[in-house]
């Protein structure tokens, strides 16, 4: 038998009905609206207009961690990012009983990075230098603006559980201020999702 013959032969037994059930299953599996539903749980953006409050650095009381971020250590004091909200002031000078003795509030901070009693961090979209040589009176002495502009692009965190779930939310407006939070809600016809 030539190879020519063989080939039809081949592709009726293997290739034809595996063709077929290809076409069959994708058959099955139909989305309308491109996967899109019409009414999804997801979030919707609270905003702000008032950027010159968002703008303000300052040194308050410690508080808790609750969305803890990136670390950064010099001496003996250690300075962790609350994601979006500032940066923890922890002295562990005893590892075993850090204490938190400082937190500075700078809005949608995601960086950190310490070097010679200077804190190098965003606040929105701006660079901010604050100095820290005396903890006691925390100061900005430096802004520079705009350096950052895809973080005032903002989208609902996602969370451990939903790590693999598509999350739907309204696509933010810069005409209605600055996104200061999410809020949960039913949403009609989702146009973003991540």
């Amino acid at each position: 038998m030539s190879l020519l013959a063989a080939k039809p032969f081949f592709m009726r037994k293997f290739i034809l009905p595996l063709l077929l059930a290809c076409v069959y299953l994708a058959s099955c599996y139909q989305i309308d609206n491109n996967g899109i539903p019409d009414k999804a749980e997801g979030y919707v953006p609270v905003y702000s207009k008032n950027r010159t409050s968002l703008e303000q650095v300052s040194a308050t009381a410690p508080r808790s961690i609750i969305n803890g971020g990136k670390i950064y250590t010099t001496g003996n004091l250690l300075f962790q990012v609350e994601q979006d909200s500032g940066i923890h002031v922890i002295d562990y000078t005893d590892p075993a009983r850090p204490q938190k003795i400082k937190f500075i509030r700078s809005f949608l901070c995601k960086e950190v990075s310490v070097k010679n009693g200077f804190i190098y961090t965003n606040n929105l979209d701006d660079l901010v230098v604050i100095d820290i040589h005396d903890l006691n009176n925390i100061r900005l002495v430096s802004r520079t603006t705009g350096v950052f502009p895809d973080l005032l692009t903002q989208s609902p965190p996602r969370s451990v559980s939903s790590s693999y779930q598509r999350i739907y939310f309204e696509c933010p407006d810069a005409s209605r201020g600055v996104v200061i939070g999410w809020k949960k809600q039913t949403i009609n016809k989702p146009k973003c999702w991540k």
